[in-house]
């Protein structure tokens, strides 16, 4: 073979790899577009929104983190059947916990929104007094289950957002 022949036969081979190449950029191109990328894209959040002024937002918020604070004490209680913790942490944020948001920002809510926070303050105040009566740890579990399921729903149906700003904020 002479030094030529294997030059042509060179090119034809480079040639043919960089069309094929070329054809599967075009085959793959749709699949590899950066603005379909596996992630979905965000949907719109549809949830109701809440509107409060930004020290009412924080009252709200701040007894939301009180509630996974209390269910963190339970949840760490549970395991070594310590009811007595379990029964203490629940009894603080139970219906006597309900009355530390003012009456002006509760009169914004609506009734959907104060039936579930209103449910998970008794939910509180059931598990502290089964936790001392019954001293059952998976029984526990299950009302906090149940309980959970009532934040889930709340956190599913609301939003809270700020009053829009003049000016357009």
């Amino acid at each position: 073979m002479t030094r030529g022949s294997k030059l042509v036969r060179h090119s034809i081979r480079s040639v043919a790899l960089i069309a094929f190449g070329a054809l599967l950029a075009v085959i793959l191109a749709p699949f590899l577009d950066p603005a379909r990328s596996a992630a979905p894209a965000a949907a719109a959040d549809d949830r109701m929104a809440l509107v409060l002024t930004d020290a009412e937002r924080h009252l709200v918020l701040d007894e939301m983190r009180n509630f996974l604070a209390v269910l963190q004490t339970i949840s760490e209680a549970l395991p070594d059947e310590d009811m007595k913790s379990v029964a203490a942490a629940a009894r603080t944020m139970g219906s006597g916990a309900a009355n530390e948001i003012p009456s002006e920002t509760v009169a914004k809510l609506p009734d959907t929104f104060k039936q579930l926070a209103g449910a998970v303050h008794t939910s509180f105040d059931t598990i502290a007094l089964d936790a001392e009566s019954l001293g059952d740890p998976k029984h526990t579990m299950g009302q906090v289950g149940e309980m959970l399921g009532k934040c889930n729903a709340c956190h599913g149906i609301y939003q809270i957002a700020l009053p829009k700003r003049a000016g357009g904020g």
